[in-house]
């Protein structure tokens, strides 16, 4: 067993102290629905604080088990506490997320189900701690440092086009929000870190095949189509502006949609991104209004 496993067993097993998990680390618990039951889990210290995840009896429904998160002080009295299908200790934890110098948690609820749903926990570590800011979305986030320079952004794909544009879910995109969290408001910062943007763009155009793209460019997008490397083709399309408006470079994704999107369709399709863009993740998060969502 490698030294970064064998920390991992540690950790999970024993509750043995660590400031910060490296990503190959992850604490969580899960539900077994195979045999009923759940399993794993872990601990974190921080601070004088316990930060941990792990199986219960599930309180609704008897002979069953689900998981639970809590945050105690070193008197035991509990600072934050949920439970849910799934539960996890961001490998974030031990860290400041929030800009205040002061090291924060992460715990990730999980609902279960197909596609969905993961909720957020920040929770502050500090002499006076508790829960700063949460958020909820159909997909996943990370916490990233990408400047190297000690702040941390949270990167979140945003599942509000999820089944948007008339795809189904293995279709939709999930176009990436950056944001930075300042004391407990949001902030988009998507528009400072552009090779972020740039590289998914690259992949994606780097994937669409020419006669598929032709005849994308005749069709109604509207309309059913089964043919995957149709949707295939719209999918990274849709992806590929998304990237744009998400950079805050709005002008340059509506010059793309013109580019690539069949022209009579191109105006339902940019208000149908502009309000998903708007009325999405960054209402979720409460983050600032920008030109494309202030109303005349």
């Amino acid at each position: 067993m490698n030294t970064v496993a064998r920390g991992f067993v540690l950790l999970a097993i024993f509750g043995l102290s660590a400031a910060y998990l490296p990503a190959t680390e992850r604490m969580y618990c899960f539900q077994n629905v195979m045999k009923n039951v759940a399993e794993g889990g872990g601990v974190v210290h921080v601070n004088g604080l316990t930060v941990e995840v792990k199986p219960i009896p599930d309180p609704d429904v008897p002979g069953f088990m689900t998981c639970q998160a809590t945050i105690r002080n070193s008197d035991g009295k509990t600072i934050f506490n949920n439970t849910d299908w799934g539960m996890e200790i961001d490998p974030i934890t031990g860290r400041d997320v929030n800009g205040d110098g002061i090291p924060d948690a992460v715990l990730v609820s999980f609902s279960g189900g197909a596609h969905c749903c993961s909720t957020y926990h920040i929770v502050s570590l500090g002499e006076n701690p508790g829960l700063i800011a949460e958020f909820g979305d159909r997909a996943t986030a990370s916490f990233e440092d990408l400047n190297g320079n000690g702040k941390t952004e949270i990167l979140i794909r945003d599942g509000g086009f999820d089944e948007g544009f008339g795809l189904s879910h293995p279709f939709s995109p999930f176009p990436l929000l950056i944001v930075q969290l300042d004391g407990a408001k949001f902030h988009d910062v998507g528009s400072r870190f552009w090779r972020v943007y740039e590289k998914e763009i690259q992949r994606n155009y780097a994937k669409l095949k020419d006669e598929n793209l032709r005849q994308f460019l005749k069709s109604n997008p509207t309309e059913i189509h089964d043919s995957q490397d149709y949707l295939d083709t719209e999918f990274r399309i849709l992806a590929i502006v998304l990237d744009y408006l998400y950079a805050g470079r709005p002008q340059e994704a509506h010059k793309m949609l013109g580019k690539l999107w069949p022209p009579e369709y191109q105006n339902g399709t940019w208000e149908e991104m502009a309000r998903g863009y708007c009325s999405g993740l960054r209402a979720t998060l409460k983050v600032e209004i920008n030109t494309i969502c202030k109303k005349d």
